[in-house]
């Protein structure tokens, strides 16, 4: 019963509305990540701005910021070198997955969508006279962990990757507890 219930409050917790999401002010140099655990496997969650990851936050407009866009999501999908989980319990990164509105999945390293609907395109190409879109990256982290009784915590390097960042805002859910913490280039690990 537990585990199906830490099961349902991490998946809570990997999971954004699309009401909610539409509605939720976001603030530059801010970032919320939500981490869970459950059995040997750990889920990281993250809701950024994307000025906080590419200085901007709509649809690229020139070669050099597709490049900008191509190398953030190179970054990210190495997340083994932005999250570094407790070295004894041996975990390794086994999956990300990267979205945003306002840019194409392709550039993230996702798989294009096969048959976009015309929404989804317009999402991804600005309107004439539109007003610029304050647009996030949402991704997803997850690692296997060998010893998932020695994972007790979660080195965040994103301060260091990407210099927009101020504050993160974590929250985390284990079999054990749930605890939130207020992450900072100087303060930048979560225990549990």
């Amino acid at each position: 019963m537990l585990s199906r219930t830490l099961s349902a409050l991490a998946a809570a917790l990997t999971i954004v509305s699309p009401i909610a999401h539409a509605e939720k002010a976001h603030v530059h140099g801010v970032a919320e990540l939500n981490v869970g655990v459950d059995k040997d496997t750990l889920r990281i969650a993250l809701e950024s701005p994307l000025e906080n990851l590419l200085g901007f936050e709509r649809v690229p407009k020139s070669d050099k910021e597709l490049d900008k866009v191509r190398r953030m999501a190179s970054q990210l999908r190495q997340a083994d070198k932005l999250f570094l989980p407790t070295p004894g319990a041996g975990c390794k990164l086994v999956n990300v997955k990267l979205e945003s509105a306002v840019l194409d999945p392709a550039l993230l390293g996702e798989a294009p969508v096969a048959a976009a609907s015309p929404g989804q395109a317009a999402a991804r190409t600005p309107q004439p006279g539109a007003k610029p879109a304050h647009a996030d990256l949402d991704g997803e982290f997850v690692f296997q962990c060998a010893q998932p009784a020695a994972l007790q915590g979660l080195e965040v390097k994103l301060f260091d990757a990407f210099p927009g960042y101020r504050q993160i805002r974590a929250q985390v859910v284990t079999a054990k507890r749930q605890s939130a913490a207020r992450l900072s280039p100087k303060a930048n690990t979560l225990n549990w």
